[in-house]
């Protein structure tokens, strides 16, 4: 099975009709996500739509489906045009689709929970705090690339993070002209997505301070509560923010790769 030139209107259209034609519930990753590159390719059945989005050098897949053996049948069918990476939400445990994804040799490659916290720690505001300006996009850019994982961390396009540079939502650590570390975020009006946090100094009173000046602006915007996502095994950053007041709210994201070819 091959995969069509889409557009992500047409893709959603396809999903209402297989929606319509089903007396039973459906299962999907797609929730009406920006998507990040302008590749839309499709492929389905009258019970399953499967598209994907081409993310800095791999794909992302999504799906629509209100019947898991034809989804299966059509994940092994498909001939892929390079890396996929898919994830799908669950509450808490074994994801429903997991087994769709191991029999059509996607890999399960993290886990990453969800923490919530209501009561954000309030902090003064300092002058210390340096803002990313323009100049800064290159290094940081690479920076996310070194120290994340593309295919798990849904790593900002450079729009993107052009776009938080220019709206005052990085903030860094910074000596002698070299980024030491950075934060960046995104305001969802009174709520923030804590997205990335980063340190390349091995002194933890750095990191401590990058944190502090990060929480200083949501005190002063009046921001108290937000989310961010972890993976499952990084301990050490789990029990920094749980020291912080973050707790898991029980949702999961389950990510699973296939390599081109295999």
């Amino acid at each position: 099975m091959k995969f069509d030139s889409d557009t992500i209107e047409n893709v959603m259209a396809r999903m209402d009709a297989v929606k319509a034609g089903s007396k039973f519930g459906f299962l999907t990753n797609y929730f009406r996500q920006e998507m990040v590159g302008n590749v839309i390719l499709s492929a389905g059945t009258e019970r399953s739509v499967v598209f994907v989005n081409d993310e800095h050098d791999f794909f992302r897949l999504f799906f629509f489906t209100t019947d898991l053996p034809d989804l299966s049948r059509v994940l092994a069918a498909l001939e892929f045009p390079g890396p996929v990476v898919a994830g799908y939400l669950v509450k808490s445990g074994e994801s429903p689709v997991s087994d769709v994804f191991h029999n059509s040799g996607f890999k399960n490659i993290a886990v990453y929970r969800r923490m919530t916290n209501l009561t954000l720690p309030r902090r003064p505001i300092s002058s210390s705090i340096v803002y990313a300006d323009q100049s800064d996009f290159e290094q940081i850019y690479q920076d996310l690339f070194e120290i994340f994982n593309k295919f798990t961390d849904h790593l900002p396009t450079r729009k993107r993070l052009l776009a938080y540079i220019n709206n005052r939502q990085v903030i860094l650590n910074r000596r002698e002209g070299r980024i030491l570390g950075a934060v960046i975020f995104q305001l969802l009006g009174r709520q923030v997505n804590y997205n990335y946090l980063y340190n390349r100094n091995n002194n933890s009173l750095a990191l401590l301070m990058l944190q502090a000046d990060f929480y200083a602006i949501m005190t002063e915007k009046g921001v108290r509560s937000g989310f961010l996502w972890v993976n499952a095994t990084n301990s050490g950053v789990i029990r920094m923010q749980e020291s912080l007041g973050w707790k898991f709210d029980g949702l999961q994201d389950h990510l699973y790769l296939k390599h081109f070819g295999g």
